[in-house]
């Protein structure tokens, strides 16, 4: 009787356990399911504000004149190049003086006409003369003989005072070529220049065209750049269309338009490593024939030079602008490349309510990056160009955009054209080019 009490209390204690446990785990599957029917129909997700937001760096984007060019690199050459002598041998008697007095030698500045040298010219100044006295001689004999002609037609012959008029202007052009020899033993600079060569001494002997002295034009200076023959076409495009240009200026604004522009730079740098200045030149000149030698097409590009800083030999780029269009100038490092594509990230703002527990605070700025793709685009070293007809922009994520997916919210800062996170939207940014 007693093991059979014990059983049964033992089957009742297990049927207990067994009820206790199922109501627990249903009271746990009922909790469950209530906290995920609330999640559906009643909890949000955080707010754009709450959500944590991608650091960048934007920049401001307006349209403007942007200039498309193409770089070449040249050596400097004088405007013109002159090699003087004399034209008539001799002994050279004395060079010309410098303005400092001192004979001139290479690198001395001259204007037209001064003397650059002084020949011996005491055989020229006497055989000027003999030619004078031969002249009057002849024209003596000649006086006598049409006096004479004119009172006795008969004691001069036609011939004879033909012959006489025939030694006057013989003796007249004998005149002319000493007086000539006597002048060329002065030798004078044809053009304002610089001395390049000195090839003479003041008491050597010369011969006739013998070179005495080079002459370098450099008030003004070319830099001559090669060009491949793919790419004069363009440069040829380019030329007529400023002559049109120039051709139909109408006011002083538009002159800037009007004009072949190269930007030059020289290579090296100073003392402190800073770049020479820019220099702004003009194409001068496209050839007609590419060099034989080289297969390329050496385009002349015009300097001034009135501080004559720009010596010949010098090697300098050109950035010969090929065309000017209304555009957006957008920072390198805000367009990233996928293969063929070239696309950058914006910023739009765009508004967020505040909530707090159960409290609606208003609303507030927030921004979103937007993917945008370029269709057309040039390289242009630190700037890339987009013509202002191809997309509207307004700004340029500059720092930040590797990792941005679009649509994302990100946060502003270290950009001084646009506030981060406040009432402030991003400026424009615009600039141009043909694209790719």
């Amino acid at each position: 009787m007693k093991a059979l009490t014990e059983r049964i209390l033992h089957y009742t204690i297990l049927i207990v356990v067994t009820v206790f446990s199922a109501i627990v785990m249903w009271k746990l599957s009922a909790k469950s399911q209530q906290a995920e029917s609330h999640t559906e129909s009643g909890i949000r997700p955080l707010s754009a504000i709450a959500v944590p937001k991608a650091p960048v760096a934007v920049e401001s984007l307006e349209v403007e004149t942007c200039e498309i060019y193409s770089t070449y690199a040249g050596k400097i050459q004088p405007w013109e190049t002159y090699q003087v002598g004399f034209e008539v041998p001799g002994r050279v008697y004395r060079l010309g003086e410098n303005e400092a007095g001192q004979p001139l030698d290479e690198g001395d500045r001259v204007v037209k006409g001064q003397v650059l040298a002084l020949m011996d010219d005491r055989v020229f100044v006497a055989r000027k003369d003999e030619a004078a006295a031969r002249v009057a001689q002849a024209e003596s004999d000649l006086d006598r003989a049409q006096q004479v002609r004119q009172t006795s037609p008969s004691a001069l012959s036609a011939a004879e005072l033909q012959r006489l008029v025939t030694e006057v202007a013989l003796a007249k052009s004998q005149l002319q070529v000493a007086v000539k020899n006597l002048e060329d033993a002065t030798l004078r600079a044809p053009v304002n220049a610089t001395i390049s060569k000195r090839m003479v001494k003041s008491g050597e002997s010369v011969s006739g065209n013998q070179i005495v002295f080079e002459l370098v034009q450099n008030d003004k200076v070319l830099l001559v750049v090669d060009v491949p023959e793919a790419q004069i076409r363009e440069l040829e495009t380019r030329q007529r269309e400023v002559a049109e240009c120039r051709g139909n200026v109408t006011r002083q604004e538009d002159a800037e338009s009007c004009v072949f522009r190269a930007h030059v730079h020289l290579e090296g740098t100073d003392s402190f490593g800073n770049s020479w200045p820019e220099l702004s030149g003009e194409v001068f000149r496209i050839p007609e024939v590419a060099d034989s030698r080289t297969g390329l097409f050496p385009v002349e590009i015009e300097l001034a030079n009135d501080d004559r800083h720009l010596r010949p030999g010098m090697v300098a780029t050109a950035d010969v602008v090929t065309a000017r269009l209304p555009g957006y100038a957008i920072p390198e490092a805000a367009v990233l490349f996928r293969a063929h594509r070239a696309y950058m990230f914006a910023v739009e703002p765009e508004r967020a309510e505040m909530e707090l527990l159960y409290w609606n605070l208003g609303s507030a700025k927030v921004y979103r990056a937007r993917q945008i793709e370029l269709p057309q685009w040039v390289d242009q070293g630190p700037k890339i160009v987009v013509p202002a007809d191809s997309v509207e922009l307004e700004n340029a994520i500059v720092r930040g955009q590797f990792r941005l997916s679009d649509g994302q919210l990100v946060r502003i800062v270290d950009s001084p054209t646009i506030t981060p996170t406040v009432a402030a939207s991003s400026s424009s940014i615009k600039s141009g080019s043909p694209g790719r």
